[in-house]
């Protein structure tokens, strides 16, 4: 009989953890082009033929575990992994996330079939919603389209099973991955929140409804995406409500540890690291705690084109005169304060990654703001990102640290006393020592201060004016 265990195969706001580019992971072409033969062999048992249930089952989760240790073997270093590239991010995730629709697929095909031994069906429905869970967590990095029979699949398990045993703990992971805010997440972090997933899943609970208000209402039967709970609502007769207590005091637990720089037991096997385990826990106590998520700034619903242009080097070359302004165009769907959502086109959005550093403008206007891409999802019209507005009126300026000057951009007004954000290229200033702003002919003296982020190709120091 085959092994049940799931190995995860891989699994803001604030500070980011680094994450930049320094070369590709070693072997990550292999193991893209790994996933490929396996989707590819997948597909090949599609066709009907006279092998036993047993030995397609064997056969299907021999290709599954290969995928696993496949993408196991790029995650265990995904800071080195590329940004963008044919051997980048997008295309691993891509991939990623077409295999564990094939392994859903497969899975799901096996489940149809009449007369399986119960034995037979307690295992194929563990890896159907193992696979689930995977693909829904790679839906959620790769922004790649909705699998239109997951939910169905994981509301047939969760029946099946009755709520008990190995096929529901995978159901319930799905239900982790689905209100993680893994859309959120950059990819350093994605093996930190897995472990951490994985650690709380237990602890995770779906109960009537009627009974217990929790943050999402999933009808098993139905075949559709958890909705999220408004208070006082009527629940539909069936409906299960996914509660989040338990999980999360464990993790919250762990956060006294975590901030002091220690990696709990059991979750340091994968490399994983204090400062990753800090994102992750920030975005999951965000996520499940008693109170939702909060907007800091009214959202209001809005229109009109915006031309975009992604990276530090083109949106320096933009202000400086020397890079035709004429961006990829974007869709905006609303805006805050805080920042905007925009629609993406379809051919553009695999060169887009959560953390990126893009320069906006209105279609009809002049000015260019700068943001950070902080979440990246399909929805129903296409791929949305939503942007974190750091620079309303940036400016490029001259920048000394004592070694040798280079052009930087200026966020924030030069006033004496406060602190000032300035993005640069990654190296270009030593981060020690003062900085000297050279500023429409007057000089400005800076002190740097701790606070300081960085993404693929850009970092964001913060100084005081002195």
């Amino acid at each position: 009989m085959l092994s049940s265990g799931l190995s995860a195969g891989g699994g803001t706001e604030g500070v980011q953890p680094a994450l930049r580019a320094t070369g590709s992971v070693p072997g990550v072409s292999h193991a893209i082009a790994g996933l490929q033969a396996t989707t590819a062999s997948l597909d090949g048992l599609r066709s009907p033929d006279r092998l036993p249930a047993a030995a397609r089952l064997a056969l299907i989760a021999q290709l599954e575990d290969d995928a696993r240790n496949g993408i196991a073997s790029v995650m265990i270093d995904t800071e080195r992994l590329p940004a963008h590239g044919l051997a980048g991010w997008p295309r691993f995730a891509d991939e990623a996330c077409r295999v564990f629709g094939a392994l859903l697929e497969t899975y799901g095909a096996l489940s149809d079939l009449d007369g399986l031994p119960a034995e037979l069906r307690a295992e194929v429905d563990v890896r159907l919603a193992g696979a689930a869970a995977q693909r829904l967590r790679w839906e959620l990095q790769s922004c790649g389209p909705e699998h239109p029979d997951l939910w169905r699949r994981v509301g047939a398990v969760w029946l099946r099973s009755e709520g008990a045993g190995a096929p529901a703990l995978e159901c319930l992971r799905t239900f982790a991955y689905f209100s993680a805010g893994l859309d959120q997440l950059p990819p350093a972090a994605l093996e930190a929140v897995d472990s951490l997933i994985g650690l709380a899943v237990p602890y995770l609970a779906l109960a009537p409804s009627a009974e217990a208000a929790g943050r999402y209402v999933f009808l098993p039967g139905a075949g559709v995406p958890p909705r999220r709970f408004v208070r006082g609502e009527q629940p539909s007769e069936g409906a299960l409500a996914l509660l989040t207590e338990g999980a999360y005091a464990i993790l919250a637990g762990l956060s006294g540890q975590v901030s002091h720089g220690v990696v709990p037991a059991g979750l340091g096997g994968g490399g994983v690291d204090a400062a990753h385990l800090s994102v992750a826990l920030q975005v999951l106590l965000r996520q499940w705690s008693d109170a939702p998520p909060a907007r800091r700034y009214r959202r209001h619903l809005l229109t009109g084109q915006l031309r975009a242009v992604r990276g530090f080097e083109p949106v320096r070359a933009l202000l400086a005169g020397q890079q035709d302004s004429d961006g990829g165009a974007w869709q905006m769907q609303d805006a805050s304060r805080g920042g905007i959502g925009a629609l993406v086109p379809q051919g553009d959005h695999a060169s887009i990654g959560t953390g990126d550093l893009v320069g906006l403008r209105a279609q009809e206007g002049d000015a260019w703001h700068l943001g950070l891409v902080r979440r990246k999802r399909q929805t129903g019209s296409g791929p949305f990102v939503g942007v974190e507005t750091i620079s309303q009126s940036p400016e490029l300026v001259s920048a000394d640290d004592g070694r040798a000057a280079s052009e930087v951009l200026l966020c924030d007004p030069l006033l004496k006393g406060e602190a000032v954000r300035i993005l640069t290229a990654p190296g270009a200033l030593s981060g020690a020592g003062a900085l000297f702003i050279n500023r429409q002919g007057s000089i400005h003296k800076l002190k740097p201060l701790e606070a300081s982020a960085s993404g693929s190709d850009f970092e964001l120091r913060v100084y005081q004016v002195l």
